[in-house]
């Protein structure tokens, strides 16, 4: 059985999509910080906003809320944006720019579309339920690896954030 020019063409570009996805990796950004501070997985953000706002990708966290860095990867593992902080410094790079903040707070807004609870979200991976006024958190599958926190603040428009951290 012969396949056809285009056929054999579209099983050609899949199998070398497949190669290169095959050999992506992620690069390992958070080797600067401490096992106990370092976190890798999957982040799932919803904004019920005017648009609603969704946004999903893997991640590696390292450090704290006061100096750290985050990397977002594409489903190939090639890193889609990187954040970087520090007391009074905070630098955005991503689509071959490099935007810089005054604080790791302004850095998440710009970054994620959404207000987060910077500190408190890395006291919730370390598995302390820090309480966030119109925030609620729920650690209760921490040990199985999954987080999940929301704004329910009324006049702000809903968030829920979810993660599934790498074992």
């Amino acid at each position: 059985m012969s396949l056809g020019i285009r056929t054999r063409t579209l099983l050609t570009l899949w199998i070398a999509i497949f190669s290169i996805a095959g050999c992506a990796h992620k690069t390992g950004a958070n080797s600067t910080f401490p096992a106990e501070s370092q976190w890798s997985g999957r982040l799932a953000l919803k904004v019920q906003s005017t648009p609603p706002q969704a946004f999903s990708a893997d991640f590696e966290l390292g450090g704290s809320a006061e100096a750290g860095q985050l990397a977002f990867y594409t489903p190939l593992g090639t890193t889609a944006a990187k954040l970087q902080w520090a007391p009074g410094t905070a630098t955005l790079a991503a689509e071959g720019q490099i935007r810089q903040f005054d604080s790791v707070e302004a850095l998440v807004q710009q970054a994620t579309g959404a207000e987060l609870p910077v500190q408190a979200l890395f006291d919730w991976l370390r598995g302390t339920a820090t309480p966030v006024p119109g925030w609620s958190v729920d650690l209760s599958a921490l040990e199985q690896g999954r987080l999940m926190a929301q704004r329910d603040d009324p006049s702000l428009p809903r968030i829920e954030l979810r993660i599934i951290l790498q074992p």
